[in-house]
């Protein structure tokens, strides 16, 4: 008996041994990785670590990422009041169990449930199921395994962003900013005692049902922190005067389109760490507000509003969408600053900078105004009217369609396509074919983000004497990849910013330049076709501001334009910023030219001449197509000849002398404008070598025209068209040799024409005759 007495407390020795073992053992079994796997809210933070928006878990909770680090007045507030032996404890604190134990059997209840804040996070861990024996003890072991796993701090912060705070809010940060508005660092010891005694009872968090109950808890912690010596007495005095919340706080809603968008992008991370100005975002909420009532009582019901530090390409300030109202038709939640829209007008200054660079022109080079046609398409200027001839930079200035067009189609549209897409335009989907000419007038597709990145990018260009790397907007550490090299010089980014410049600018803001002080702006906006889309793009040397108005169903209205709509807005958000200085003078990527000043072409003849900037590297070799040197009698004035130089009285004089087509238009404006001068007619020469005052302007040489359809079937008519240099010039019109009529002063003749292949000839009075061939199809 003896022997078989040993032998069976051998067998318990060793049975408990093993079971010590494998319990032992068991404590370092890996804990889940993650540890929680709960959604997480997605959070935007501006450049201080502020909140500026967030929405919901997937499980409609409010829970934010776990902090690195948590301020001492909460774990001091959270371990007095929870767990005071925490930090020497194994995970479970039997001194508090025995004292549970002991206070619920005197009272016949449970009134203490001995839980340390260990054993509190096994059981968030676990899921918060029903308290049974055996589910106690599991709550128990895993403690342990958390204790040896783990450190105190990493516990700590583990169960403050896991903790129930009451209603739909788990985790201390989210309750600091739902109950308080403010970050957890920045709360005060009122604050942080009473979100270290919820845990204890989150049922209890209704704000407007039990504020004595939480008062009486969070006053019980402060008068504990100060009997411990943590608080002294003024401390503890003034903390208990800081009143319970009444109500939990709104959540901040600044840039949620933002929000929304990174979180599409970047659908793993939770937390977005943006270079936003909170308080500049405020201010321009605020303008933006008022420009939607304004704009609103117009039916133009959407604003969107970007603004970029050139410096980092930082977005600084970020409206997706303002609407007139909420109300589902105005689209609200639409991230309209991301999507494609009619680029209008706003295209133009990469154009005149890409021209600068290739030397296919000088900032005064004279381009054609006049009635203009590729094939059945026609340009026109938002005025409707023709100058005759203006300079390349005029015609950005004053952002006129056909002198662009004309721009386009001499520079290639293929070539300027593919130098949009190396500027990051990135929803140009067609190919260039497809856009051709009117990629500069509204063809195109481009976004408010795409825009503001060209037009920031353009600004650090000119303040590069190397080639930049073309970049997106970036939105603090979500940075988006870099493209290749901008395609523009130094030189004629800086000149393009100079002639933006001067853009009149609208209302009150055109007196700029009566104020000393008035910063300089390169500006440019943009008109979409039918009214349907106004921009204004702003840039200086520190910023760029993008705006968008419109609706967001593409609906057209009157005052929906650029100037009107978009520019003030813009102009107003400048105004806050006070973003002053301009790009300094790029002296070593430009050079010096003398021009003729009538035309900005190289000089021919004596004819009067400017100096003038171009890029370093740009070979402009245009000589003057518009000056004539010409015999004229000194006395007279008249055009004559050598030949009738009898008396000695003839002398060359050199002109500036337009086409006809031209001509017609630009001495409207140019009273100056001096044409050469008839002929003597005592010395007249044979006309006919002369190209004659006149010239046909439409249709232009193998043109295809395509003939409108009335409802009825019919073919329309067709409207030829030639200018003269005199009004009161006799022209006779001839149509595959059969003579059609006379016109003067208004030279234009409406016919009905055959398809196929037709031979139009004008002849003046003197004989003289131009001629061109065309087509019609159906």
């Amino acid at each position: 008996m003896l022997r078989l007495s040993r032998l069976i407390n051998r067998r318990w020795i060793l049975a408990v041994a093993v079971l010590v073992t494998v319990f032992g053992l068991s404590l370092w079994w890996p804990l889940p990785d993650p540890l929680f796997s709960k959604p997480l809210s997605r959070l935007l933070l501006d450049q201080n670590g502020q909140l500026l928006s967030a929405r919901i878990a997937t499980d409609q909770q409010w829970r934010f990422q776990a902090v690195s680090a948590l301020p001492e007045a909460y774990t001091t507030s959270l371990i007095q009041y929870e767990d005071k032996r925490f930090m020497s404890h194994p995970g479970v604190d039997p001194l508090a169990i025995v004292r549970a134990f002991y206070l619920n059997l005197t009272a016949g209840r449970i009134v203490s449930g001995g839980s340390t804040i260990t054993m509190q996070l096994a059981r968030i861990v676990d899921g918060n199921r029903a308290r049974t024996w055996w589910q106690k003890l599991q709550e128990l072991h895993l403690a342990l395994r958390l204790e040896m796993q783990l450190s105190k701090r990493e516990i700590l912060a583990l169960y403050a962003a896991n903790a129930p705070m009451g209603g739909n809010t788990v985790g201390i940060e989210a309750a600091a900013w739902r109950y308080f508005g403010r970050r957890l660092n920045e709360l005060s010891w009122a604050e942080s005692a009473l979100l270290a005694v919820l845990p204890n009872s989150p049922s209890v968090m209704h704000l407007s049902r039990s504020r004595e109950q939480l008062r009486h808890k969070r006053d019980f912690l402060l008068h504990k922190l100060w009997q411990n010596g943590v608080l002294n007495e003024q401390d503890y005095r003034l903390s208990l005067l800081e009143p319970i919340p009444d109500r939990p706080k709104p959540w901040p809603a600044l840039a949620g389109h933002l929000l929304d968008r990174l979180s599409q992008e970047y659908p793993d991370q939770a937390v977005f760490h943006t270079e936003i100005d909170r308080r500049l975002t405020e201010k321009i909420e605020f303008i933006l507000q008022q420009h939607s009532q304004r704009l609103g009582a117009l039916g133009i019901n959407n604003l969107a509003l970007i603004v970029v530090d050139n410096a980092t390409l930082q977005v600084k300030a970020y409206f997706g969408n303002t609407p007139f109202s909420q109300r589902p038709e105005f689209a609200p939640y639409v991230d309209i600053a991301s999507q494609p829209r009619s680029s209008g007008s706003t295209l133009k200054p990469f154009l005149y900078a890409s021209m600068l660079d290739s030397g296919d022109i000088t900032p005064l080079m004279l381009i054609p105004d006049i009635p203009t046609a590729y094939g059945s398409y026609q340009p026109t200027n938002y005025d409707e009217s023709y100058r005759g001839a203006v300079s390349a930079r005029k015609a950005l200035t004053a952002s006129l369609n056909i002198p662009s067009v004309r721009m386009l189609d001499q520079y290639s549209y293929q070539a300027f396509y593919e130098q949009l897409k190396q500027m990051g335009f990135s929803h140009l989907f067609r190919t260039p074919e497809e856009y051709g000419l009117s990629l500069i007038l509204g063809g195109a597709e481009v976004s408010l983000v795409d825009l503001t990145a060209a037009y920031a990018n353009l600004s650090r260009q000119a303040q590069s004497a190397q080639s930049i790397v073309q970049q997106s907007l970036k939105y603090g550490q979500a940075v988006p990849a870099d493209g290749g090299q901008l395609p523009l010089s130094q030189g004629a980014a800086w000149l393009t910013l100079e002639a933006l410049s001067d853009v009149t600018r609208p209302g009150l803001h055109k007196m700029h330049r009566l104020f000393a002080g008035s910063a300089k702006v390169a500006w440019k906006t943009g008109t979409s076709y039918g009214l349907r889309d106004g921009w204004a793009i702003g840039t200086t040397r520190d910023v760029t501001v993008g705006v968008w108005t419109g609706n967001a169903n593409g609906e057209g209205r009157p005052l929906l334009t650029g100037t009107s709509a978009a520019a003030p807005l813009l102009f107003d958000t400048l105004n806050i910023i006070a973003a002053g200085g301009w790009p300094e003078t790029p002296d070593a990527a430009l050079r010096s030219i003398q021009v003729c000043r009538d035309n900005g072409f190289l000089p021919k003849f004596d004819c009067p001449r400017q100096t003038l900037l171009i890029p370093l590297a740009a070979r402009f070799e245009k000589v003057s197509p518009h000056h004539f040197q010409v015999a004229v009698d000194r006395v007279s004035g008249l055009r004559t000849s050598r030949d009738c130089d009898a008396a000695g009285e003839v002398i060359s004089k050199t002109f500036f002398q337009l086409p006809p087509s031209q001509a017609v238009y630009y001495r409207i404006s140019h009273p100056d404008y001096t044409p050469v001068p008839d002929f003597d007619p005592v010395c007249l020469p044979d006309r006919r070598v002369l190209k004659g005052d006149f010239e046909i302007t439409y249709p232009g040489a193998g043109q295809l025209i395509s003939l409108p359809k009335y409802l009825n079937g019919q073919r329309g008519e067709v409207v030829l068209r030639a200018s003269a240099k005199k009004d009161a010039a006799r022209l006779y019109w001839h149509l595959d040799k059969h003579y059609l009529g006379t016109t003067r002063t208004f030279h234009e003749l409406a016919v009905t024409l055959a398809e196929g292949e037709h031979r139009l000839r004008l002849v003046d009075e003197q004989g003289v005759w131009q001629q061109v061939t065309f087509s019609v199809v159906r």
